[in-house]
């Protein structure tokens, strides 16, 4: 134990740039993927990596200034800075407990594929630093290793059994045909649409129909409408936007011009950043695919991905532009907000996907659900900031504390790992065996699901039989 500890604590000394390529080419090679393609495929992530934390930089150059005279404007006392997911990711990495997530999780998926609790093989194997943050932190508040990797399989189970039950409305609303999003950060999205649809329904009873033509008639016409061509270009509307809110925050004309520039080079740039990043996967993805597939008798296997897939959709594209100054307001009325959001603005797309997947790419209800996920997050992610702020520090993370005391992000991993902090927080014994609880409970819940579906596809095949 000791020596793996060793082991991989010093590969997560090398920081993220050299320790994910690393990884991600040994994992390729164990899975028989072709040794140019997997060490070609580690060195692209490590390419991704770069660009997308380079593009990232925009928001805390440029729009940084323009949110604090937003919040000047409005007297605010906001002592948490936000920023983002990717230097969450790298302080996730960057713990005893990252050093060991993306070999633990590839394990467990395996496993639980083994024993028949899920149809998901998970290739987004970046996105497995949404477990190692919520290991580090209980690791932080328990000082047990072991107790913060049972609290990062806990949150894996969780997101497992939710990926393999939406799978086929992922499939029907994004267009993609065989996968699932075993996505770490994207509970906290599913919790609040499948809370809020059925709501929308019974207001919206008599309705529904109306709403479908609507919905389907404005994506169409926003591929030949001249005015909806400019909304969603990002080019466009990043500079409209960026401009726009410059001069709100008292910014000079030089300086509101700049950051509409800086915002449409970040939105132009951040999905190409992200697209080399997963262009490095695909090598390593395909590998563990073909061997899962020729492993998986029942011949159904979801491959599981980002949910940046979900970011081409048009809803998604026009949400994520708009939601970006309804986080900026909802930081000045949000009880209890403490954050100022900067990095995270950029993200507002990924708080968004999996509600269009929920709301079927209806405009107004993906738009109210992501306000009211955003200003919970907002909530969520100030109490926590102290322990993401203590993590940071012990993986080494640095920044300017001369205006800011504390970090943290507007990330829908918080969701996941919220419940499971208060627990530990009470007593870590009872967060342990809850943790064991959620895991053995999914696994069985799994089985029993996909028996019922088996059950019932046979029965349906019994009768078609019949009938001919």
């Amino acid at each position: 134990m000791e020596f793996l500890s060793t082991f991989f604590s010093t590969i997560s000394g090398l920081g993220k740039y050299l320790m994910v390529p690393l990884m991600v080419a040994l994992i390729g090679i164990a899975f028989k993927c072709n040794v140019n393609k997997a060490v070609k495929g580690g060195i692209t992530v490590g390419i991704g990596l770069f660009g997308l934390d380079l593009a990232l930089s925009i928001v805390s150059n440029y729009l940084g200034p323009v949110a604090t005279g937003l919040v000047g404007k409005a007297n605010l006392n906001l002592d948490v800075i936000d920023v983002g997911w990717t230097a969450l990711s790298g302080i996730a990495y960057g713990t005893e407990i990252g050093a060991f997530i993306i070999p633990l999780m590839l394990a467990f998926n395996l496993i639980m594929l083994a024993v028949g609790a899920t149809k998901t093989m998970d290739i987004d194997i970046w996105n497995f630093w949404h477990y190692a943050l919520t290991g580090s932190l209980i690791y932080v508040i328990t000082n047990n290793l072991f107790f913060g990797l049972l609290a990062a399989l806990a949150h894996a189970a969780v997101i497992f059994l939710i990926a393999d039950r939406t799978a086929k409305r992922v499939q029907e609303v994004i267009g993609i045909p065989g996968i699932s999003i075993p996505h770490g950060g994207c509970l906290g999205q599913w919790i609040v649409g499948f809370i809020l649809e059925p709501l929308y329904n019974l207001l919206g009873k008599g309705k529904t129909g109306e709403e479908k033509t609507i919905s389907q008639t404005n994506a169409k016409k926003l591929q030949d409408n001249p005015v909806l061509k400019v909304i969603k270009d990002p080019i466009y509307l990043g500079f409209i936007l960026g401009t726009v809110i410059a001069f709100i925050g008292g910014q000079d004309a030089k300086t509101s011009f700049t950051t509409g520039m800086a915002m449409a080079a970040l939105l132009y740039l951040t999905p190409r950043m992200v697209k080399i990043l997963m262009e490095g996967l695909v090598p390593i993805s395909q590998a563990c695919s073909k061997i899962m597939a020729e492993k998986n008798k029942s011949g159904e296997l979801y491959i599981g991905m980002d949910n940046a897939v979900g970011l081409g959709h048009t809803t998604v594209m026009l949400i994520s532009v708009i939601a970006i100054p309804v986080c900026v307001a909802l930081c000045a009325i949000v009880p209890g907000n403490r954050i100022i959001p900067i990095a995270s603005l950029a993200a507002c797309g990924y708080n968004c996907s999996m509600l269009n997947v929920v709301h079927r790419g209806k405009v107004g209800r993906t738009l109210l659900s992501c306000t009211i996920f955003l200003a919970l997050t907002l909530v969520i992610a100030s109490f926590m900031a102290p322990k993401i702020t203590e993590v940071a520090l012990s993986s080494g993370y640095t920044w300017s504390q001369s205006e800011y005391t504390l970090i943290s992000a507007i990330s829908g991993t918080l969701w996941s790992t919220f419940p499971l902090f208060l627990l530990f927080n009470i007593n870590s014994t009872i967060g342990a065996v809850c943790c064991l609880a959620i895991i053995i409970a999914c696994v069985v819940l799994q089985k029993i699901y996909f028996k019922k579906k088996m059950q019932s596809a046979a029965e349906l095949a019994k009768a078609e039989k019949q009938d001919d």
